[in-house]
């Protein structure tokens, strides 16, 4: 059926908010001029106009031109000009007056007008530019919109100032986001960093500069990593607004910064690795009433477990503020977070003093709280961490939570630091029976525990029967054939279900089968790696070579060799020696001198 055309009510509707849009956008005007048609919509379009102008303090005035048509089909949208009075100060305007009275051009005639506290005269009026930014900054010319603003500053209402200050402000050139910001800024008007302008703009809007201003620079210098210019606007903000100094009794209106600017400046002291001014800022905010909340300190907790270099010194003492913080108590994502930079700084002891602490206080525990500690557990250096991380990982299940692939992760990495390969593989049973789906790093971590144990026992097999040609200093056949073959397994059941091998995965394997002395599997896996598109790293040539080598055989070993330098790795002195033994074995002294000679030769001599 052919679409019915819109309903004469419905075509003046939308021309009115049109014009309401228009209306909206020359806020920066102290009063403005709009001719509204005599039509019943007319009623609605002038009360969204009154209720605009009694919340933004702007003065309108709506009266008639002689050459304005009624709303109709046909009909064009009704004109409308503006204009800004002078220097007034918004805070002393008053109440608006409203006259109404129907007039001899077929409109209405509303008058709206603000008069001053101190004064009985109207506001006057002047022009002001504030449409013609705001589109500037629509079309994306950040530049044109900022020099505009400078020019015409008489006069410009806040919120303008406010607009072309954040797009200026907008983005940040930390390093982990300067791609994306790149791509982002191409997209606003070019690859430029104008935090500078935004701080001209700041200093010119003079007396009349706002906290709302300052916020937005603060946090455009934090995302940018400028803590000493986020500090240092922060203090001027204060000195401004709040002056510690200011008389009890005087009539000045005093601004604090609000939690969030702080809590930015703080944020940005943390990334940098500025503790000792995130605790003076904090000690600060106290002094001026703004009470840091457990989010403050769960975001600067974040901060310092995720460090490249783990802060848990500093994650600790955070915490024990957030316990002091005058009705502020820490919550399981504090606790969980610091046990995090323990975790990752390998301090098993005070990881372990805080999952005892939350649990005393009675908090309902998660399967993220004891996989945390699970991890801490995971990464100790006692022999019998793994012991911890299992007993955690039963206690959880007692309590009725469900572990997940998260937490069967860590247990399995826990049983492979501690060579405990049969745990961990019964731990991989464990998740194929709740159907949960193994990843790459738990596979790895399976691999790795066997890897381990393999070369544990080829060491105690060396020591046991250096005296016996006939082994090659192999482990024994039961142990060499179960611990290989598991490897091999575990490599074929990734590739079933899917989960794709990495250079971690081959490297294990290979290094499971050097230990082994399974000369050729391990030369199969170089093969299989590269068919995977996974270039073979130093760590498994180094495997592959010492698997020939421990057995004899020089060919293929010596070919692994010439291997590694083609593809640009620099062989270590564990793949020489290897090598050297294979030739000696193998009766090759000319390879062997020459093999010599080149591992004395000092680095930058060598090909």
């Amino acid at each position: 059926p052919k679409p019915k055309a819109p309903s004469r009510a419905l075509r003046c509707r939308n021309e009115c908010c049109r014009e309401i849009e228009t209306t909206r956008r020359t806020f920066g005007s102290k009063q403005t001029t709009i001719v509204m048609p005599r039509h019943p919509c007319a009623m609605i379009f002038t009360t969204a106009v009154l209720t605009l102008a009694a919340v933004s303090t702007v003065a309108f005035q709506l009266r008639p031109l002689p050459s304005v048509r009624q709303c109709g089909p046909s009909t064009p949208t009704s004109t409308s000009t503006a204009s800004a009075s002078g220097d007034v100060d918004r805070r002393i305007l008053s109440t608006p007056t409203i006259n109404y009275h129907e007039n001899s051009h077929n409109s209405f005639d509303w008058t709206l007008s603000y008069a001053s506290k101190s004064s009985n005269n109207a506001v006057s009026t002047e022009e002001v530019p504030a449409l013609s930014i705001h589109s500037l900054l629509e079309a994306g010319r950040i530049d044109d919109a900022a020099s505009e603003l400078q020019t015409s500053s008489e006069g410009v209402p806040a919120s303008t100032y406010h607009a072309v200050i954040e797009a200026c402000c907008a983005g940040g050139f930390e390093p982990k986001k300067r791609q994306k910001q790149k791509k982002h800024n191409n997209r606003r008007g070019g690859d430029v960093d104008r935090i500078e302008t935004a701080a001209q703009l700041l200093q010119s809007m003079g007396e009349d500069v706002t906290a709302h201003a300052h916020e937005i620079l603060i946090s455009g210098y934090a995302r940018r990593g400028r803590w000493q210019d986020a500090s240092k606007t922060l203090s001027i903000m204060e000195e401004a607004f709040a002056p510690e100094d200011a008389p009890k009794n005087s009539s000045r209106e005093i601004i604090l910064p609000s939690l969030n600017v702080y809590q930015t400046v703080l944020t940005a002291f943390a990334k940098s690795n500025m503790y000792n001014q995130m605790n003076t800022l904090l000690t600060r905010m106290r002094r001026r009433g703004v009470r840091p909340t457990v989010f403050t300190y769960n975001s600067l907790l974040k901060i310092a477990a995720s460090d490249k270099v783990p802060r848990w010194k500093e994650a600790l003492s955070l915490l024990s503020q957030c316990q002091r913080e005058p009705g502020v108590n820490p919550d399981l994502i504090s606790y969980t977070t610091a046990m995090k930079a323990c975790a990752r700084a390998r301090q098993e002891n005070k990881a372990r003093e805080l999952f005892r602490a939350a649990k005393d206080l009675g908090m309902k525990l998660d399967v993220y709280f004891y996989t945390t500690a699970m991890d801490a557990s995971a990464k100790g250096k006692k022999r019998n961490s793994w012991k911890n991380a299992l007993s955690l990982l039963d206690e959880m299940k007692e309590r009725g939570i469900a572990p997940n692939e998260v937490t069967y992760g860590v247990a399995v990495t826990a049983c492979g630091n501690g060579g405990q390969w049969q745990r961990a593989l019964e731990l991989l049973d464990q998740m194929r029976s709740n159907s949960l789906r193994i990843n790459t790093i738990t596979y790895n971590s399976a691999i790795a525990a066997l890897s381990k144990a393999a070369r544990t026992e080829s060491k105690t097999s060396q020591q046991q029967q250096q005296q016996d040609d006939s082994n090659n200093g192999s482990i024994s056949s039961s142990n060499a054939d179960l611990l290989w073959k598991k490897a091999l397994d575990l490599i074929r059941c990734m590739e079933k279900e899917g989960v794709q091998r990495d250079s971690f995965t081959y490297s294990s394997a290979i290094s499971t089968c050097g230990a082994a002395g399974r000369w050729s599997e391990a030369v199969d896996l170089i093969e299989a790696m590269k068919e995977d598109g996974i270039k073979p790293n130093k760590v498994a040539y180094t495997s592959a070579i010492t698997a020939c080598a421990n057995s004899r055989q020089w060919d293929p070993a010596f070919e692994l060799f010439n291997n590694v330098k083609n593809d640009g790795i620099k062989p270590d002195l564990v793949a020489y020696n290897a090598l050297i033994g294979a030739g000696m074995t193998a009766n090759k002294p000319t390879e062997v001198y020459e093999l010599w000679n080149e591992m004395c030769l000092p680095e930058n001599e060598k090909v």
